[in-house]
């Protein structure tokens, strides 16, 4: 009971509206990186991400689809490789890959590099809904528009226990951030 509470005060200023039903084409979806499982496969997280990814592609979201993520927490494959092997087997094809990225920053900064030669602003960008705000957040400064795709079914809203840890790790993100850009 507590633990729901909690988690429900802290993702409450970082909720995001749903767009069930109302799926508005933009130029690309960005899938975000995270850690991958230990055995260099997709954790549930990241399957969730895939799944959500390749929905809002199938229902015309975007025509482009870009995987951002580098090889972090030691893994021997970036994160973003592996998403484009899941959203491949998922029936997305021809999906852009940003290989470089360890933090969130680093996906908007690299991701909005590949996408400019191409010509794309305007962006569905495809994370859990504690990560939405801040992503989005930086992918503005780094030039792109971007909206953001809520997984409606999210694992953050069906384990409470993990949303806690992830939430209070989202707050310490928000406030890193804003403390590195107000220098």
């Amino acid at each position: 009971m507590l633990v729901r509470l909690a988690a429900r005060l802290l993702e409450a200023p970082l909720a995001i509206p749903s767009q069930r039903g109302v799926i508005e084409r933009l130029d690309a979806i960005v899938v975000l990186g995270a850690p991958l499982a230990r055995d260099g496969s997709l954790t549930q997280v990241l399957a969730e991400r895939v799944a959500a990814t390749a929905e809002l592609y199938h229902a015309g979201g975007a025509p482009l689809v870009l995987a951002s993520g580098g090889a972090t927490h030691g893994a021997s494959r970036a994160e973003g490789d592996v998403l484009a092997e899941a959203l491949h087997a998922a029936g997305v094809p021809d999906v852009i890959v940003e290989r470089d990225s360890k933090t969130t920053v680093e996906n908007a900064r690299f991701s909005a590099k590949l996408l400019a030669d191409r010509g794309v602003r305007r962006i569905w960008l495809v994370t859990q809904p504690f990560h939405g705000k801040r992503a989005a957040f930086v992918f503005r400064r780094a030039g792109l528009e971007p909206r953001i795709w809520h997984i409606e079914d999210s694992l953050q809203y069906r384990d409470r226990r993990k949303a806690l840890r992830w939430l209070a790790r989202e707050w310490a993100s928000w406030g890193v951030l804003l403390v590195r850009g107000s220098r």
